[in-house]
């Protein structure tokens, strides 16, 4: 048994690395492409080394100790969301973070931890899966992912609804309520993109100035009129299968440590990592569904369902982002991206994953 659970903690940890080490070097080859990532790779390296310290901690800390606190951490979680509004400062044209003199945070990025655990052991303790438990689930979701819109964070809040919708598909809870939610949703998204194309008066009206350019912005991949999606593609086709190397200055691309760090590893290594990277994803998303199904208590299996469904939507919006395939939301890639919040956040998720699926008590 000690054998099998060194099995699946290197399966993770392995391909994890591997992102990880491909990301300090993106951040060194991205400090020739701009002065702006000069100190990325100083700062990458700090935020892994506090990520695996985190990792480690919650994986050795007692699932108890984290299930019975999950409440007070989740009520928390949401006073922060609210705070970050008011006192808040802006980046990116979003209110998403906190700042203590040089050292950003993104509540909206730590929450999901506290937030899984939280909903799924409201969904594990219930002993009915009927309408009452769907809408307390329904109503604590819609908290967060309200306060992270108004930010606003399009793109973490889509990550949220994901982590929802794996939730409950492991809860038993029929399936016609997930159905009408999505229904709603569709039938919501249609009137929505109608007012937005043929009633832009009205749009504004409804939904504010502010708005209908963000949601310009982001539909530019269409027609591909955005100058940062422009430079991405060139970036890609002059490439190749090798890349350009490291140290040699490639086009300039905005936000590519974070948003286009898929495009970035195909700029320093070509296409070839491209694919590396994909298929290391894959393997990941891969254990993951497979533990899903071996897993015996319905409360682990509910939380790796709702990491498997973010990390595989996040996964692949941002590579097809990056490829002018989908629309630009910002989304990060997981241990390849740069950045603090996001990468603490799937370490903190990930020592979750690894303690769940080296926990012998969990496979009876």
């Amino acid at each position: 048994m000690k054998s099998k659970n060194i099995r699946k903690k290197l399966s993770f940890i392995i391909p994890i690395a591997i992102l990880l080490l491909l990301s300090l070097l993106n951040m060194y080859g991205a400090s020739f492409i701009s002065n702006l990532y000069k100190t990325n790779l100083a700062r990458q390296s700090v935020w892994i080394m506090i990520g695996i310290a985190v990792s480690f901690v919650i994986y050795k800390i007692d699932y108890r100790v984290i299930k019975k606190y999950s409440m007070p951490l989740f009520l928390i979680g949401l006073f922060s969301l609210l705070l970050v509004l008011f006192f808040g400062v802006n980046i990116n044209g979003a209110t998403s973070w906190f700042r203590i003199k040089s050292v950003s945070f993104q509540p909206s990025e730590l929450f999901k931890f506290f937030y899984i655990i939280f909903i799924a052991g409201i969904i594990a303790k219930s002993k009915n899966r009927d309408l009452k438990l769907f809408i307390k689930v329904m109503f604590l979701s819609f908290i967060p992912c309200f306060l992270i819109f108004l930010e606003p964070d399009t793109g973490v809040v889509l990550m949220y609804l994901l982590m929802l919708f794996g939730l409950l598909c492991e809860s038993k809870i029929p399936w016609k309520y997930t159905f009408f939610i999505i229904s709603s949703g569709v039938l919501f998204l249609i009137i929505f993109f109608v007012l937005y194309f043929y009633q832009s008066n009205l749009f504004i009206e409804l939904f504010g100035t502010s708005f209908f350019y963000r949601i310009d912005r982001i539909l530019s991949f269409s027609d591909a009129s955005s100058y940062q999606l422009g430079n991405a593609l060139i970036g890609i086709g002059a490439s190749g299968l090798m890349g350009f190397g490291l140290k040699s200055s490639k086009i300039y691309i905005p936000e590519v440590t974070t948003d286009f760090a898929f495009d970035l590893t195909i700029l320093n290594f070509g296409s070839i990592m491209g694919i590396v990277v994909v298929f290391l994803y894959t393997f990941i998303l891969w254990m993951l569904f497979k533990e899903i199904k071996l897993c015996k208590k319905e409360e682990d299996k509910l939380v790796l369902s709702g990491i498997f469904y973010m990390m595989l939507f996040q996964v692949l919006e941002h590579i097809l982002m990056n490829l002018g395939l989908t629309p630009i939301t910002g989304i990060t890639l997981p241990f390849l991206s740069y950045g603090g919040s996001s990468l603490i956040s799937y370490f903190m998720l990930f020592g979750l994953v690894l303690k769940i699926t080296t926990n012998n008590s969990s496979y009876n």
